[in-house]
């Protein structure tokens, strides 16, 4: 019997936030799909959903910024009598609620399991919760379905690519660590480059790792491999701790290296221990935008605000750091008690979630929204810091300047502009023209 499939990734009601990228994870499943089911792709941050599309089962990736929406997808396809089952970070972590909206809820990778799945949906034996009894590998697998987002409008870069798994690191606060509990599993290199051969060469090639260069091995391996193509490269995911070693940074601009993120978090070291992630030394902050810079590489910066240890002085001091330093871009973010981490649980220990936010949470979800009692300041206060911060460092006037010393040292100017002016988007659909 043949089985039409739809693999949804909802957009936020939340509307400050646009993913830039496409939803990687539902090209991955699409690929591990035998071939007696069609599969078709709907991201909603770049589409309207065609909820009038005759399909057999539909699938719907969840995350909690985009939780409610996805709950809304879900009941509307099982009114018309078609079955749903969610998976992803927020299922993993809130099974029960996404079942009181799903038939089926996938609370772990799922490549081990994926072709059983749907034989049990196609016979009509599936079960209410589906994890695997161990990681899987994710070498020696099926190339991702590129072609299923070909046509589709609003990306920077369609390029997406994904080379491994996980972190080493446990942050306190991160959700991506609860699921992948400290575990890393890699791809071949010969797959990765065949897949990247597949891609479109005028685009940059988006590695959406959570950690690219977490080990220096394996990341100069990658690097020497790329040189040959010739392609222009950006991380959207790094460690600080592995740019001292000066052999992998220059390989990564050999390779096309055009931006890198990294996660420096908070300028205040106190806040970094507490929060797991002392190995972020808040000294060599300056040298590492440094290093990259004299090589030409634009740097995406990201910040989080109310971890414990910092003081309402925290917003000032960041806002000049990142003024002095001269990053490219920036990702400014409240810090949110995500479902399942240790920083949630040690919060409801200490009596700090806002409860009347709390019981709410997931239709009333928004990216400026305190959701705790901070340790060294009043929530009014975490508010009003975010609030100057974000308005602060997202000016026309900085963004400009940014925009003009990319241009200036040719640091990639196309994505310091993009990602600037979604930055002021997003900051401006929060608080209003500013």
């Amino acid at each position: 019997m043949f089985m039409k499939l739809k693999l949804i990734a909802p957009k936020s009601y939340a509307e400050e936030a646009v993913n830039p990228f496409p939803p990687y994870v539902l090209l991955v499943l699409a690929s591990l799909s035998p071939n007696w089911v069609e599969v078709t792709i709907e991201d909603e941050n770049v589409e309207d959903i065609n909820f009038e599309e005759s399909v057999d089962l539909v699938g719907i990736t969840v995350i909690m910024h985009n939780a409610q929406r996805a709950f809304d997808i879900a009941d509307v396809y099982r009114k018309k009598g078609v079955k749903v089952f969610m998976g992803g970070i927020f299922a993993e972590s809130n099974p029960d609620d996404c079942l009181m909206h799903a038939d089926s809820v996938i609370v772990s990778e799922v490549e081990d399991m994926w072709e059983d799945i749907l034989n049990d949906f196609k016979t009509g034996n599936y079960l209410p919760k589906y994890q695997a009894v161990k990681r899987p590998e994710i070498s020696d697998r099926p190339i991702p379905r590129h072609d299923l987002i070909k046509d589709k409008p609003g990306y920077f870069s369609k390029n997406l690519i994904m080379i491994s798994r996980g972190c080493p690191n446990r942050c306190e606060y991160c959700s991506s660590g609860l699921h992948w509990k400290g575990q890393i599993k890699t791809r071949n290199l010969d797959e990765i480059i065949r897949e990247i051969e597949l891609l479109d060469p005028s685009k940059p090639i988006m590695f959406i790792d959570d950690n690219l260069i977490w080990s220096k091995d394996y990341a100069k391996e990658l690097f020497r491999a790329l040189i040959p193509l010739k392609r222009k490269w950006i991380s959207c995911g790094s460690c600080i701790d592995s740019v001292e070693d000066s052999e992998l940074v220059y390989l990564a601009k050999e390779s096309g290296c055009s931006s890198m993120l990294f996660g420096f978090e908070t300028i205040n070291s106190e806040a970094l221990k507490t929060s797991r992630k002392g190995f972020n030394q808040v000294e060599k902050y300056n040298n590492t935008i440094e290093i990259f810079h004299k090589l030409d590489i634009a740097v995406l910066g990201t910040f989080i605000f109310g971890l414990d240890g910092e003081t309402y002085k925290t917003f000032e001091n960041t806002v000049q750091f990142i003024k002095d330093s001269e990053i490219d871009m920036v990702n400014l973010n409240m810090l949110y008690p995500y479902p399942g981490t240790p920083f949630r649980e040690r919060l409801k220990r200490e009596n700090r979630l806002i409860e009347y936010e709390y019981e709410n949470e997931w239709n009333t979800f928004a990216y400026n929204k305190v959701m705790f009692r901070p340790k060294n300041m009043t929530v009014e206060e975490l508010s009003k810091g975010f609030e100057y911060s974000v308005k602060e460092l997202s000016s026309r006037e900085i963004c400009a300047k940014r925009v003009s010393e990319a241009i200036k040292h040719n640091r990639y100017p196309e994505y310091v502009f993009n990602q600037n002016m979604k930055l002021r988007q997003h900051v401006t659909k929060m608080y209003g023209e500013y």
